[in-house]
């Protein structure tokens, strides 16, 4: 179980500069560069995009950057603000329109720091907990069978085709994978765990 921040958009003025602060779940860092491409696409305009991220469950890999800002005035207090609210699979990006005047390092610092938490304090965050994604794939009786367990563990099928053999893709808590997975084999169903990511659970 971890927690996330929740997806949102905020926007703050300080000396006619604008902070539009916006924060995404993220599964890894690689999700980190598709948001900030999005967000430049989005805002051509835009002096700076700074963000920082905390991308894994532990809180060992995060990044942060300023964008051209002055060193440490922008993405660190970003990062500070998503760590202070012990989250994690957690990027928030700060896009700044400049105003005209300049705001000096304190002053970029608080700014930044603030357009964060203040985001995070408006959209709150949400429990998050681990599942697998697992593809599986068996006889239709065989699936008839697995179907059963898949609905007593609370799985989601998230696509399936029936052919000669059912293949599905499905979600499942990890906590309660190897319980399916002990069906799967007893059933001689094919299957592979390809992958994880969390789900809020409220």
């Amino acid at each position: 179980m971890i927690v996330c921040v929740n997806e949102g958009e905020r926007e703050l003025v300080i000396k006619r500069s604008r902070f539009i602060a916006i924060s995404r779940h993220i599964e890894a860092r690689d999700d980190v560069n598709a948001m900030i491409d999005a967000l430049k696409s989005e805002h051509v305009g835009a002096r700076h995009i700074c963000y920082g991220y905390i991308a894994d469950e532990k809180g060992d890999d995060f990044g942060y950057d300023d964008n051209g800002e002055p060193t440490g005035t922008a993405g660190k207090p970003i990062y500070s603000a998503i760590a202070a609210a012990d989250a994690r699979k957690t990027c928030i990006a700060v896009v700044r329109y400049f105003g005209g005047i300049k705001l000096g390092a304190g002053g970029l610092t608080r700014a930044y720091r603030e357009s964060a938490a203040e985001l995070i304090a408006e959209v709150g965050v949400s429990k998050a907990e681990k599942y697998a994604v697992v593809e599986m794939c068996c006889g239709n009786e065989a699936y008839k069978r697995a179907n059963a367990v898949l609905r007593g563990l609370n799985c989601t099928i998230l696509q399936i085709r029936y052919e000669s053999n059912v293949t599905c893709t499905v979600l499942v808590m990890a906590s309660k994978l190897s319980e399916l997975t002990k069906t799967l084999d007893f059933l001689k169903a094919e299957y592979a765990v390809v992958g994880e990511r969390y789900v809020a659970v409220e």
